[in-house]
């Protein structure tokens, strides 16, 4: 069976590379010429500011929900001159009006290249990127923050770090979590972070962006010795999970589903930390946001996610019917 599994991978080694120069290539040849449908000017109210973000939203029927809004007003409060993306369908005018206040430009585009497509296009509209004291990367798969967002940066120690986020991951390949980065003046006006923007293709495969694009940002990065740092390192989070799961006992009416998660999270092999971790990153290390996934599908079978209520209130002043309205459209 060793053997078996060995094959296995290997074959993946093989493959896979092969299979992204291949959706590579298509991709090259299928594009056009933009997938922005509509620039709507905002309201701009930090016209000045020498720090940028990019927030990128999808909505199947184009909703901008309570809890964006929220995330929105705490960019705002934080600093930052916000440029909306939105790959929803539709983007209806009740949505527009409530999110031009708070933004220098709302773009709508095609959900072409999913998250990263937007991003790209969300940089490449921002004038000066060179003179930003800061750009941050966010989108609205998580819900949160739970604490005032400007606390949270500036935990970051900005003599030391060039690019930085909230979790880091192993899965694949070293890198950031994407759903949230903060890129200070080194990484901005490096070669390495133009030139993977402007090579990045739009490209509609889940895995190939995974791949090629949320991990291959912080390895290119690393790789043009730019400095990382995060708010919960992998190692650190995963020795608290595993200290805790140790010392409890849970029911025996879950005892089975408990067994298998730790069976999952004792081993060696690494997991998605704001999954399999979700609470001891807010309870342990102040992490302001929790996956949205989590909460709507739960993927991995994560057992205790009906707690997320009781936790973040008894650490937080959050609103957490923000959430519950989500959740119940």
């Amino acid at each position: 069976m060793d053997r078996l599994r060995d094959v296995v991978r290997a074959g993946r080694r093989l493959y896979l590379p092969v299979q992204d120069w291949a959706i590579g290539l298509f991709g090259t040849f299928a594009r056009r010429g933009s997938y922005v449908r509509e620039r709507i000017e905002g309201d701009d109210p930090l016209r000045d500011a020498p720090r940028a973000a990019v927030y990128v939203h999808f909505d199947k029927v184009g909703i901008v929900h309570d809890y964006v809004v929220h995330q929105l007003c705490e960019l705002v409060g934080a600093g930052y001159r916000i440029t909306f993306v939105s790959n929803a369908p539709d983007l209806p005018a009740e949505s527009r009006t409530r999110v031009q206040p708070l933004c220098k430009e709302l773009i709508w585009r095609f959900n072409t290249g999913y998250d990263f497509g937007a991003y790209k296009d969300g940089i490449a509209s921002i004038a000066g990127l060179d003179q930003l004291d800061s750009l941050i990367l966010m989108n609205d798969s998580v819900y949160g923050p739970f604490w005032n967002l400007r606390d949270t940066l500036a935990k970051i120690d900005v003599a030391t770090t060039d690019f930085w986020g909230i979790a880091d991951s192993f899965e694949n390949r070293y890198h950031i979590q994407t759903f949230f980065m903060v890129f200070m003046p080194n990484a901005l006006r490096s070669t390495a972070f133009k030139d993977f923007w402007s090579r990045l293709l739009y490209i509609d495969h889940r895995m190939w962006v995974i791949r090629n694009a949320e991990v291959r940002l912080t390895q290119v990065l690393q790789e043009a010795q730019l400095r990382t740092g995060v708010l919960a390192p992998y190692g650190a989070v995963a020795a608290t999970a595993r200290e805790r799961l140790a010392r409890q006992t849970p029911p025996e009416f879950k005892r089975a589903a408990f067994e298998r998660f730790c069976a999952h999270v004792m081993k060696d092999g690494v997991v998605n930390p704001t999954q399999f971790f979700w609470d001891v990153l807010i309870t342990d290390y102040a992490c302001p946001f929790i996956k949205r996934d989590l909460l709507t599908s739960n993927p991995n079978n994560v057992p205790g996610t009906s707690r997320w209520p009781e936790i973040i209130a008894a650490h937080s002043s959050y609103d957490v019917g923000m959430i519950a309205r989500h959740l119940q459209r």
